[in-house]
């Protein structure tokens, strides 16, 4: 009897084992589940994986032991660690750096000229990564140069633009201040804020007519795959009754400027960041992925009116879209839970 039950526990044991290595255990953490891509799989989960797990995030494996730098097809390096590798400036093409100024292709980064060359250099490094990723998952064209300036501090954040920390970034066309990147990185939010801003400095450069602002801001915070965040900033305001906006209502939100009541324009602000954001992982997740998506981009970037490219690739108009994707009727995918395990942290055994 002992032996069997030996047995039996030896081969749960290698399928657990089996399962961990090959990829088919269930998913404990949010970078374990897919990764965007265009080709999906849509939905990436189930919706009792989606309730358990939470919003797929993906940006903050560089920071883990065995990252890689990445390559592309010409086998050219990029994302962290691709510039600097322990704070030893690399030979890089098209890589300039001087001063307080860093710059390789289409990006530009100001810092303080105190910094040495490789101590913001992360932040050079994320905005080529988006900018390797994020034009051809959204169909969308590098044509200009995007200068981002890092302040030394969130006083001086703060003063420049005029808006709090919730606001992770401040565009101006090709002009951009971001929070101070080493507030950034301790906030875990880097790789979520930079991707954010090049997807929306994509949309606003290549967009002839202005996307409404819960899709702008939807594939915003869907790209920079803040889901995983938003949820959790949604817990303080629960108490307060429902926390989700309607499509009308997060327009109008959105389109505003920084509400000088501080408490108020956060509050604001996140709950239609993620109202918006629920819109657009429906529409993608749940309603013909990236590809479809982008499809409709690239109709909208040709010219063709917006309601007849709606009509082409949802087979509906614009505001017929928005009030199908309302998040107020089609309610939280992963309900009022907060995403318990952090994102930031390496998946183990234990989560």
């Amino acid at each position: 009897m002992f032996e069997r039950l030996t047995m039996a526990a030896l081969l749960l044991l290698s399928l657990i084992i089996f399962e961990s290595s090959t990829g088919l255990a269930e998913p404990v953490h949010s970078s374990q589940l897919p990764p965007l891509t265009l080709d999906g799989p849509f939905p990436r989960c189930s919706e009792d994986v989606l309730t358990t797990v939470g919003f797929p995030d993906h940006m903050h494996s560089q920071w883990w032991p065995g990252w890689q730098v990445l390559q592309d097809e010409s086998g050219q390096t990029y994302g962290p660690g691709a510039f600097c590798s322990r704070k030893t400036l690399l030979n890089h093409e098209g890589l300039q750096v001087e001063p307080g100024r860093n710059s390789i292709g289409h990006f530009v980064t100001l810092q303080n000229e105190a910094y040495k060359a490789c101590d913001l250099m992360i932040m050079l490094e994320c905005l080529d990564w988006a900018g390797h990723v994020l034009p051809e998952m959204l169909g969308l064209e590098l044509t200009d140069t995007l200068t981002v300036t890092s302040p030394d501090n969130i006083p001086a954040y703060t003063q420049q633009t005029g808006q709090g920390i919730w606001r992770l970034y401040q565009l101006s066309g090709n002009e951009a201040t971001i929070e101070t990147f080493g507030t950034l990185v301790s906030r875990t939010l880097e790789t979520h804020a930079v991707f954010m801003l090049v997807t929306d400095w994509l949309l606003h450069e290549n967009m002839p007519v202005p996307l409404p602002a819960w899709m702008h801001a939807g594939l915003v915070e869907y790209m920079g795959e803040d889901g995983a965040h938003l949820v959790n900033y949604m817990k303080e305001f629960r108490n307060n009754g429902d926390i989700l906006f309607s499509p009308a209502i997060s327009n109008l939100i959105l389109n505003q400027p920084v509400d000088p009541d501080q408490g108020r324009d956060r509050e604001m602000f996140r709950r239609a960041s993620y109202s918006a954001f629920l819109m657009v992982w429906e529409l993608v997740e749940n309603r013909g992925g990236m590809k479809t998506m982008r499809d409709f981009l690239v109709l909208a970037c040709e010219g063709v009116e917006l309601d007849r490219a709606s009509q082409k690739v949802y087979g509906m108009t614009m505001d017929e879209l928005a009030t199908s994707l309302d998040p107020v009727v089609l309610g939280e995918p992963i309900g009022d839970n907060i995403q318990a395990t952090k994102p930031s942290k390496q998946p183990t055994v234990e989560n």
